[in-house]
């Protein structure tokens, strides 16, 4: 069972007419997208998931690479993302949560399918140290909270560019449902909230939160 935490969000800065505009030209397109081909991805280096670093660096590979079944392997059965409450509450199409199978959905247009992203940066700089937080239960798994700044460019069709640069946090736990080759504990992300949404860049660019750019995908 997962156990979730509200979380607070600061300020908002977006750019609402252009990302509207691109919602409708997503959104219009997703029905007969069938996404990406993870056989075209060149062959990337990942990380056996036996520490919350190696899955967070294999979440920043596989996305950069655009390589969905990589993402998705660092996600768990019950992942919850939550974009940041001031996000939901400037955009009424964006939900306040979404599942695993959202996620999917969103990059599997986001890594080809719309054929409207060119190339993504991502940056993750972990800030401070991590978190034990207990489940109410004994069996329940352990989770770390870990926060990062984030440094996220999406640049699309036209000379556009979306840069999420806002924290973002994780809990991370063990993998309830898989272990490794010889029998080691392997992680996953659990939860991932949007924190603070900022931005800015010297080409034309739409400041965004990591949450507003991934839901323009749903």
């Amino acid at each position: 069972m997962k156990h979730t935490r509200s979380h607070n969000a600061t300020r908002l800065v977006a750019g609402v007419a252009a990302t509207l505009a691109l919602a409708a030209f997503l959104l219009a397109g997703c029905s007969t997208s069938t996404g990406p081909d993870d056989a075209d991805v060149p062959d990337i280096h990942y990380f056996a998931r036996t520490s919350p670093d190696s899955v967070m660096a294999n979440l920043r590979l596989a996305y950069e690479n655009q390589h969905l079944s990589r993402y998705m392997d660092c996600l768990s059965e019950d992942f919850t993302f939550y974009p940041s409450p001031l996000t939901v509450a400037q955009h009424e199409w964006i939900p306040e949560s979404w599942d695993r199978l959202d996620e999917y959905r969103i990059h599997q247009e986001m890594f080809g399918g719309s054929g409207f992203v060119r190339e993504i940066i991502l940056g993750l700089l972990q800030q401070g140290e991590p978190v034990e937080i207990p489940g109410p239960d004994p069996e329940d798994p352990v989770r770390y909270e870990y926060m990062f700044g984030v440094d996220l460019r999406v640049d699309c069709q036209d000379s556009i560019m979306y840069l999420a640069s806002a924290p973002s946090m994780f809990l991370l736990q063990v993998d309830q449902d898989e272990v490794g080759p010889q029998g080691e504990e392997l992680w996953e992300v659990a939860v991932w909230y949007d924190v603070d949404e900022t931005g800015f860049c010297d080409r034309p660019v739409i400041p965004t939160s990591w949450g507003e750019l991934k839901a323009l995908f749903l």
